[in-house]
């Protein structure tokens, strides 16, 4: 799924640097090569989070999460598969205010599988259309009512070869708790230029992202970054220590500010390196009912991401 965006509006220089959910980026589904010849794409990420203490008690939480995103595109047609796996290891969980002083981890893994198809329909040389659905599951232990669905439409405009936009219309609906409707707009300047620099500013009816790059060469390039990251929706454990959450869900959710570097190659090659400090960390949970909500608050901590893009 597409990530959770939240809140308000900071025109800070940022980049996407693909949360979880959500590898997918309008601009490169606009990529201008022959639609005929398939292209293929394997993207894998290690991201890390130093130690968070809790707002609430001395526990706290390191996390870390391996994604993987296989791409296959022909004919104006798009497939995605992906495969997330995220870790948490606790330090004094007795002491963390959601599982009332019991002496063992509240989780300890959840794993999120996602799959995408979408069909690229191109207007003329200005406009485009792209059709898209996902779908997700996202869980601890049982994958009962952890299912996530997408349905959208972006409507891609390029004024020029130095900007684009792309309106997204979207409904999601989750098991945990409905259907909602969503827009984001999406505005880049000199984002398929090699030289000099490059951003991107992203608004949604949910949280804003933006970027600004300076390309040293083709090759090298540096990012500034502010954005949202953190989990999907995870349907927690049946047996799950949390407290009143068994069955339930869980949103592990941060922003993000930091830097990339990155060495490119090739038409989607490419190996980088964030570091990053996140902060507004919070773990909000829903009971299996849908009626019971509870937020925690986590101190700001420092994390890291490294990507390799590969094409097959």
């Amino acid at each position: 799924m597409r990530p959770i965006f939240e809140k308000s509006l900071l025109l800070l220089p940022a980049i996407a640097v693909l949360p979880i959910t959500a590898f997918a980026d309008p601009n490169d589904r606009r990529g201008r090569h022959d639609s005929s010849v398939p292209e293929r794409n394997i993207e894998i990420e290690y991201t890390s989070v130093g130690d968070s203490l809790s707002s609430t008690g001395d526990g706290s939480v390191k996390t870390s999460g391996v994604l993987i995103e296989a791409e296959y595109e022909q004919n104006n047609w798009g497939f995605t598969f992906g495969f997330e796996r995220w870790n948490y290891q606790w330090t004094k969980p007795e002491a963390l205010p959601f599982i009332n002083g019991i002496g063992t981890d509240p989780w300890s893994s959840f794993t999120t599988l996602q799959l995408g198809l979408e069909y690229e329909q191109e207007i003329n040389d200005r406009w485009e259309l792209v059709y898209y659905v996902e779908a997700e599951s996202s869980y601890e232990k049982q994958t009962a009512g952890s299912n996530e669905y997408e349905v959208g439409l972006d409507i891609g405009y390029e004024p020029s070869d130095s900007w684009s936009f792309v309106l997204n219309t979207n409904y999601e609906y989750l098991d945990a708790d409905g259907g909602e409707f969503g827009v984001d707009l999406e505005v880049t300047w000199n984002d398929h230029s090699k030289e000099g620099w490059s951003g991107e500013l992203e608004i949604s009816s949910e949280f804003p992202e933006s970027r600004l790059t300076y390309h040293f060469s083709n090759a090298f390039s540096t990012t500034l970054f502010y954005n949202d990251s953190g989990t999907n929706t995870i349907r927690l454990a049946d047996d799950s220590p949390v407290t009143g959450m068994q069955g339930g869900y869980l949103e592990d959710e941060y922003q993000r500010v930091g830097a990339r570097f990155a060495y490119e190659w090739g038409h989607e090659g490419y190996l980088s390196l964030s570091i990053h400090k996140i902060f507004n960390r919070q773990m909000a949970f829903l009971d299996s009912t849908g009626t019971i909500e509870s937020n925690f608050n986590f101190e700001d901590a420092v994390g890291m991401s490294l990507i390799l893009s590969i094409e097959l």
